[in-house]
């Protein structure tokens, strides 16, 4: 049995969708659907050169962003100041102190 979208506004996403991804209407829904029932859970990798162009940007981001002031934290003053915000209910897999 067909679905027909009634609903403009969600027609209309998953055309945007579908323009920024270059796939049709129907495979934008289906893989929109498997990632919601948790069938798809081996994404397609991301080719080295868009990785190699988002981390450039990222870069770009935190110089732009930091503050020249900004303390030079370690990973577990970093680990500890989120456990004060948030409490130890973040369920990251945590590496011994010492």
């Amino acid at each position: 049995m067909a679905i027909t979208i009634r609903n403009q506004k969600t027609e209309e996403l998953i055309r945007k969708i579908g323009r920024r991804t270059g796939e049709g209407p129907s495979a934008v829904v289906r893989r929109l659907a498997e990632r919601e029932a948790g069938i798809n859970d081996n994404p397609k990798p991301v080719a080295p050169e868009i990785v190699k162009m988002r981390m450039q940007r990222l870069e770009e981001l935190r110089l732009k962003h930091t503050h020249p002031d900004d303390p030079k934290l370690s990973w577990d003053e970093i680990e500890q100041e989120m456990d004060s915000i948030f409490g130890d209910d973040l369920d990251l897999p945590r590496k011994p102190r010492g």
